[in-house]
């Protein structure tokens, strides 16, 4: 008896990193509503500028931009092995879930951090600004050799 190919089958390759990236994601989010509805969560930390609910959302935010940067890249992964045509934008796909970590840092750090860069409110931003260089020449250089045709990076040749 022979099998009949569904639809599903064409998804199976990516359905597990995506299904870790979406469970996590709203586990995570059902747990800081949650939490943040506990009573007196808005008081502050004493010695600090620092509300306990800053401090729970700054690391929710940490676990989540861990789980967006973990489960996307495998899922981007998953996607250019399982579709060989996909693979030069294999890239460009980790490139994007690495941004959305950065920004989720971005936005859950900033509470928390933004005493220490009170006389300098420009730098902040633009310690992310210089993060985020990293990720984007890194893919733009793949990316353009990918289109390319090369795969390797080019090396000098010396006679």
């Amino acid at each position: 008896m022979s099998r009949q190919s569904s639809m599903m089958d064409n998804f199976r390759p990516i359905m597990p990193p995506l299904i870790r990236l979406l469970a996590g994601i709203i586990v995570l989010i059902v747990i800081q509503a949650t939490v943040l509805g506990f009573p007196g969560i808005t008081q502050f930390i004493p010695g600090t500028s620092l509300t306990i609910a800053s401090m729970i959302l700054f690391t929710l935010g940490l676990v989540v931009a861990g789980i967006v940067l973990k489960f996307g890249t495998q899922l981007a992964e998953s996607l250019g092995d399982a579709y060989k045509r996909y693979r030069t934008w294999t890239p460009l796909l980790a490139y994007l879930f690495q941004i959305t970590a950065l920004f989720i840092l971005y936005t859950v750090s900033k509470p928390v951090t933004s005493s220490f860069f009170a006389s300098v409110p420009w730098a902040y931003p633009l310690l992310f600004l210089l993060i985020a260089l990293a990720p984007t020449i890194k893919v733009v250089l793949r990316l353009v050799n990918g289109l390319e045709g090369r795969n390797a990076p080019r090396r000098l040749q010396t006679n």
